[in-house]
């Protein structure tokens, strides 16, 4: 739900020459995660994919069940194998060179020219999913574009009821 929503209001901030494409599953699984955090995140991704396309493109975001195993546990040491919601941002933009991919979390780390930004807003999607157990990748190639991948735990039923139990019914 929070996904599809933030989409929206992609759309108007995104701009007419990006097509925004959906490709969410239904079924996945609920998460426990901070919902203006999770749409300010897709929407950084969002912009930040925008960027990467002056001449335009797509940003596709998916969500999908999948389980992160012991053996990408290993290759990856903050990670704790289980069952995740995943959310994939995806570009068809200029992508990230290797030496950059490294440094992009860090805080006020940029590739933009002066004035356009910060450097804080992919360290802030980065300690979000941290914040929330969760875990997050990114893949590019510069002549494909580039997708990241946030990964959140799935949700044990005491914490969906707990959930149901403080929200407040909508007017």
């Amino acid at each position: 739900e929070i996904v599809a929503g933030i989409t929206k209001l992609l759309g108007r901030t995104i701009g007419e020459h990006i097509e925004v494409k959906l490709n969410l599953d239904p079924t996945v699984w609920a998460v426990v995660a901070d919902p203006a955090q999770l749409e300010a995140s897709i929407a950084n991704l969002a912009t930040n994919a925008r960027d990467a396309m002056p001449e335009g493109g797509r940003i596709t975001i998916s969500t999908q069940n999948t389980q992160l195993d012991e053996e990408y546990a290993e290759r990856n040491d903050e990670v704790t194998p289980g069952d995740y919601a995943l959310i994939e941002v995806s570009d068809t933009g200029t992508g990230i060179a290797p030496e950059v991919i490294e440094h992009i979390f860090e805080p006020f780390y940029t590739t933009k020219e002066h004035g356009k930004g910060t450097g804080l807003g992919l360290s802030m999607v980065f300690g979000y999913v941290k914040q929330s157990g969760g875990h997050i990748s990114v893949y590019s190639d510069k002549s494909v574009g580039t997708t990241f991948r946030l990964y959140l735990p799935r949700a044990n039923e005491s914490a969906k009821a707990s959930a149901r139990s403080k929200a407040t019914p909508a007017a």
